[in-house]
């Protein structure tokens, strides 16, 4: 290896132990009480040095969000290499979704912080913007490539348009996943406790409809209304 090389990799290496502390004080605070004298103690750089590799806190978060989206598209990525029929692959990119947040929570919250600040008139020239929004096509891509092999293989409707049914299926699969990310970690968030519901069942119970909604009617009539769609995610 030579010297460019090395000193590529180390300032790589460094950048990942920055992002690690990010993720474990966003784990153990929450982001808002996330700041960059405290990544800087946990991640043992001095501040300078923090802040040639993130602009600011705004920076920092995205590049947590660059991570995160990043590995939740390839995951995504590896479900179409699948032998599996399109609405099989459909299912399986939800549960991918629903585990990949319900295991990383921080994650969650630097990927919902990225939607904040796109909705917000807060302009930033954060370097990882453009490659956050890359990651989160790739994995909607992905979705729309499930759908339209389901299309071709018979096993979902054809009368959809792919990319209209990948945004009814990504908008509201985010509903559901921000419903249980709440739930587990939000502590004064009390929706489902009051009503008695389990989050895993309400999971189920949506990727239910949905399948039942897309499916040919050939392919419905395979499963009974209790059994389709089973994500085996609650027991």
């Amino acid at each position: 290896m030579g010297v460019t090389e090395r000193k590529e990799r180390e300032k790589e290496l460094k950048r990942a132990s920055m992002l690690e502390a990010a993720e474990a004080l966003i784990l153990e605070k929450g982001l808002d009480s996330l700041n960059m004298d405290e990544v800087a103690d946990k991640a043992e750089v001095s501040k300078g040095s923090l802040y040639q590799y993130f602009n600011n806190k705004n920076d920092l978060v995205l590049g947590v969000c660059n991570k995160a989206t990043s590995l939740l598209s390839e995951e995504i990525q590896k479900v179409l290499t699948q032998d599996l029929p399109g609405l099989e692959l459909v299912r399986a990119i939800g549960v991918t979704f629903m585990s990949f947040v319900t295991d990383h929570p921080e994650y969650f919250r630097a990927m919902r912080f990225h939607d904040d600040l796109k909705e917000s008139n807060i302009s930033d020239e954060s370097q990882f913007m453009d490659s956050c929004n890359d990651n989160m096509k790739a994995g909607f891509t992905c979705m729309v490539r499930a759908i339209q092999i389901g299309m071709q293989d018979g096993s979902i409707n054809p009368s959809y348009d792919a990319k209209e049914l990948a945004i009814i299926l990504w908008a509201t699969s985010y509903g559901m996943v921000k419903l249980a990310y709440q739930h587990y970690n939000v502590d004064n968030f009390t929706k489902l406790e009051v009503l008695e519901v389990d989050p895993r069942n309400v999971f189920e119970g949506y990727m239910k409809v949905i399948g039942c909604g897309i499916a040919t009617e050939t392919e419905q009539s395979k499963y009974d209304s209790k059994s389709f769609f089973e994500t085996n995610e609650g027991g």
